[in-house]
């Protein structure tokens, strides 16, 4: 499993530690020792997003934003763990090299000027998170 570091107040964390490591198996990056995944719980994120993603292929590393208020209301825990599993998809895509950050290409092709909603990437961690939350959590 990648190296996990969790950061951030946030109930149940050894829970949390788990449900990342199921996570990581059914995405099969379980196996990726060399990686590190940053987990950080923060107040709220940019734009009124509920969690963000960012990796670094280069550097072998994730960093995961869950935010714990969204549009000014507090998140249930459920939502953030729904939201967690979302995000790590995108951990797994920057894991993978199938999406590169600084350049946004999508395996390997040149990026488009997606709407968000039809961005690869999102659709992807879109059609994935409730059944990894359903089955992971």
């Amino acid at each position: 499993m990648p190296i996990v570091v969790m950061k951030g107040q946030v109930a149940q964390k050894k829970k949390i530690y788990e449900y990342i490591y199921k996570l990581s198996k059914e995405l099969g990056i379980n196996r990726m020792h060399k990686k590190v995944l940053i987990v950080k719980f923060v107040t709220s994120c940019d734009d009124q997003a509920e969690g963000s993603c960012w990796g670094d292929t280069t550097e072998g590393y994730a960093e995961i934003l869950i935010a714990r208020n969204s549009c000014d209301e507090k998140m249930s825990h459920e939502s953030m763990m729904k939201t967690l599993a979302h995000e790590m998809v995108h951990a797994k895509q920057y894991f993978r090299k199938e999406l590169c950050g600084y350049s946004m290409s999508w395996k390997g092709k040149k990026p488009r000027n997606y709407k968000y909603e039809n961005a690869p990437w999102e659709k992807e961690a879109f059609a994935k998170e409730e059944e990894l939350w359903k089955k992971c959590w």
